[in-house]
């Protein structure tokens, strides 16, 4: 039986663009009223978190920049950690109350990816919204959208993807498309300084495994790519472990939020085929417990790498070689699984749901699989179907 997907010998061909504008430096935010000029006299919705935004300055500014050019700003606040349906259905009815013509995001990606799903929300049903999600509808058009970055770690600001959870369904769902990609992005490295010790970590983690999920690939001869990921991950290793040790300066946090834009706006992507399945089957763990997304990544990842090793042996050993010769200077890819594991751990991250101190029952196993594989199969790498991801969600277990 094949487990493993029928990777190319040679590169793939592709077209890559992205329509992304990004701003990014210290004190970026005065080129707000330039990228908002164009609906000066329009209505615009401002989506946002909770207090960061105050905290930092931001809502102040977007309501003077609002201000001078006649722009009315209706608010739509307290998005969450994991944006829910419901909040994306709120955001749409104030869209559409009030002939919203453009909408500005201030957040990380929770917010972000909530305004995405709100974006495309009023060309469609409000039942319809969700079937995006379930791959029963696409977006063919969508409300443009600004971004304001305040944590580095999903990417999402330059990119067209969403992932937001239905309490209803407790589904917790991605979709890409490229009407969803902000027109601007403003990324100021100082505001990333005031988040939590906890969330940081869990971005770095993010932005690691942003790039494993590029770099392990079936496809081959694609060393340009390749260089670029194991370059990206080492200087992201080195950052986070900078600033673990107290080094939280401005430099660090720039190339940080800088790497965290790279890892996902799919250049590192381009001529050859992902994976993702780790990330398919971190969202029932997330939406189950509650647990950040980035935790939820490294609970899963070393069982996930050992499953792929033993059924997509000539892929991993080649991979993981690569990995461990960059970063760890040793071969052995069992000993490489070992080292990327002890990483995270190093960094205060769980890597199995023993140390989550979640142990998931047959029953609640039964269900992630369902929710993973609902869809069909996830992976490219090995194919995993709910056979297989029974075997990863019971590897994980300690």
């Amino acid at each position: 039986m094949l487990y493993y997907g029928q990777g190319s010998d040679s590169m793939n061909n592709f077209v890559y663009h992205n329509p992304t504008k990004v701003i990014f430096g210290k004190g970026q935010i005065a080129a707000l009223e330039a990228e908002l000029k164009p609906y000066a006299g329009h209505t615009i919705l401002f989506v946002y978190g909770r207090r960061a935004i105050r905290e930092l300055g931001i809502d102040e500014t977007v309501k003077t920049v609002c201000q001078s050019l006649n722009i009315t700003c209706i608010e739509q606040g307290g998005i969450r950690p994991n944006p829910t349906l419901e909040s994306v259905l709120e955001g749409r009815k104030k869209i559409l109350k009030y002939d919203v013509s453009m909408i500005l995001a201030a957040g990380g990606g929770s917010v972000i990816d909530a305004a995405k799903a709100m974006a495309f929300a009023p060309f469609m049903s409000e039942r319809a919204v969700w079937d995006v999600f379930m791959r029963k509808q696409q977006p063919e058009k969508a409300l443009p959208l600004g971004v304001i970055l305040t944590l580095a770690a999903t990417g999402t600001e330059m990119n067209g993807n969403t992932v937001i959870t239905n309490e209803a369904t407790r589904q917790k769902r991605s979709c890409g498309y490229p009407v969803l990609h902000p027109r601007f992005a403003i990324i100021d490295p100082v505001y990333t300084q005031s988040v939590p010790a906890h969330f940081v970590t869990a971005g770095c983690i993010d932005i690691t495994m942003h790039i494993f999920e590029q770099f392990f690939s079936t496809t081959e001869e694609t060393d340009t790519a390749d260089a670029l990921s194991l370059g990206l991950l080492k200087n992201v290793v080195a950052l986070t472990d900078r600033l673990r040790r107290g080094e939280d300066t401005y430099d660090v946090r720039a190339n940080l939020s800088w790497a965290s834009t790279i890892a996902l706006n799919w250049l590192l992507a381009q001529g050859k085929v992902g994976d993702w399945a780790t990330h398919q089957l971190s969202y029932p763990v997330t939406e189950h417990y509650g647990i950040t997304h980035g935790y939820a990544l490294t609970t899963l990842y070393p069982a996930w790498l050992k499953t792929a090793l033993k059924y997509n042996p000539d892929t991993m050993i080649r991979r993981l070689g690569q990995i461990g010769a960059e970063l760890f200077d040793v071969h052995d890819p069992t000993t490489v699984i070992e080292r990327i594991r002890g990483l995270y751990k190093l960094w205060g991250a769980p890597t199995s749901f023993k140390e989550a101190d979640v142990i998931p029952d047959e029953p609640t196993i039964g269900q992630f699989v369902k929710q993973v594989t609902i869809a069909g199969p996830v992976g490219t790498v090995i194919k995993v179907d709910a056979a297989m991801a029974q075997e990863i969600y019971q590897q994980a277990r300690s």
